[in-house]
């Protein structure tokens, strides 16, 4: 385990720039599946893993737009195998809506009224948290479940916080309940709580920026 960390994170550091790159498409195409999926019933239901394509679709563009971080953790064995992923999303300060969630409709096999709950409340809480001023928002995040709980998403995390602070912008976020405490480490703070249809309990998290130390 502990030499693997070690491979692991020379990996990370030597990947240029953290960015994910158009031949990663494959790999994060799959990943919310492979992330979420071995124990999260709720992303069982509302993201198949029949519907990848639509990933890369959206990851097609988000890699290009200027306005997103797409990092990424590559695997040790291969360059393109994504183990963790951070969609960082910049913000205008009168922007509405919720960017690539609204412009890639979802596929039909998707539970669209689960969807169509994660998004409105995603919409609502960003507006009346951030509405305003410019900022950033964790739009996806997720870790490979093999993978998990050696640290690849706390060096994510702490990557797209340094990006924030350089920019001087406060980072909003809409997390699952058992992401919350993860979220608290890194200094953002709950403002609000909402049960999906489901059940599962969705937070609304934001880091603010000169006030997390």
């Amino acid at each position: 385990m502990e030499s693997h960390q070690t491979h692991t994170n020379a990996t990370i550091s030597n990947t240029s720039g953290w960015e994910a790159e158009a031949r990663d498409l494959p790999s994060i195409g799959t990943l919310h599946t492979r992330a979420f999926h071995p124990t999260r019933e709720w992303h069982r239901k509302v993201f198949p893993s029949s519907i990848t394509p639509w990933w890369e679709k959206i990851y097609t563009v988000d890699i290009d737009d200027p306005n997103c971080y797409v990092l990424k953790v590559s695997s040790p064995e291969s360059s393109t195998t994504v183990l963790g992923l951070l969609c960082l999303r910049k913000y205008k300060a009168d922007e509405r809506g919720a960017a690539r969630w609204g412009t890639f409709p979802p596929p039909l096999e998707v539970d669209r009224e689960a969807f169509d709950a994660m998004l409105n409340s995603m919409i609502k809480y960003r507006e009346q948290f951030m509405f305003g001023r410019a900022h950033f928002c964790v739009d996806h995040f997720g870790v490979d479940a093999e993978y998990q709980g050696r640290g690849l998403g706390k060096i994510l995390m702490a990557r797209a916080c340094e990006i924030a602070d350089r920019e001087e912008l406060d980072v909003f976020v809409e997390a699952n309940e058992f992401a919350e405490s993860f979220y608290q480490k890194f200094g953002f703070k709950t403002e609000q709580k909402l049960e999906m249809p489901g059940g599962l309990t969705e937070c609304f998290l934001i880091r603010r920026f000169g006030l997390t130390n």
